[in-house]
């Protein structure tokens, strides 16, 4: 077998600085509810097949995020596996994880 030319490799003696300065705004002014509603979302979730508390979700309100699942809702609330009750007028934004 022949043998091939080596392969050309240059020394690389930089440091690399990726991401060093990042910049991250929040206030409470720039919440904005999303266009979504949430009661149809909610009434469409219990319509689905199998039980509602297997089904993970995400729920934005306003002041705060909660990464469970939903045990029952009644006309205004609705009840989390976390035991939190949350007001379904408070929710910004609620998805499926």
């Amino acid at each position: 077998m022949k043998k091939l030319p080596e392969i050309f490799k240059n020394d690389f003696n930089k440091k690399i600085v990726n991401n060093d300065t990042t910049y991250y705004c929040t206030t409470s002014e720039s919440i904005e509810k999303e266009n979504i509603d949430v009661k149809k979302f909610l009434d469409e979730l219990f319509k689905e097949r199998g039980y509602i508390f297997n089904k993970p979700l995400i729920i934005k309100t306003k002041t705060k995020t909660y990464d469970t699942a939903i045990i029952r809702k009644t006309i205004d609330t609705i009840y989390t596996l976390s035991e939190d009750e949350i007001n379904i007028d408070d929710i910004i934004s609620i998805k499926k994880k």
